[in-house]
């Protein structure tokens, strides 16, 4: 499989895409990374650095609104 394209918005990996953003720091990578969740090649634009489990998990947009708190007035489990 072809990792040089972002498989969420399908871009070519290149200069500013591969600039990930963790908190107010920037990780700079020289390929796409992957979702921790879904496994999923991203661009730094569709994944960001989150401090959920390890300090250093990397979601892509996607899988990162399952850890938002619901609509206020949902009910929850």
């Amino acid at each position: 499989m072809d990792h040089a394209t972002c498989q969420s918005c399908r871009r070519p990996a290149s200069g500013s895409l591969l600039s990930y953003r963790k908190g107010t720091g920037i990780v700079r990578n020289e390929s796409l990374l992957q979702c921790d969740i879904c496994e999923r090649y991203a661009c730094a634009d569709c994944l960001q650095g989150y401090d959920i489990i390890s300090g250093y998990d990397f979601l892509c947009h996607d899988c990162a609104r399952s850890f938002e708190p619901p609509p206020h007035g949902t009910r929850s489990h």
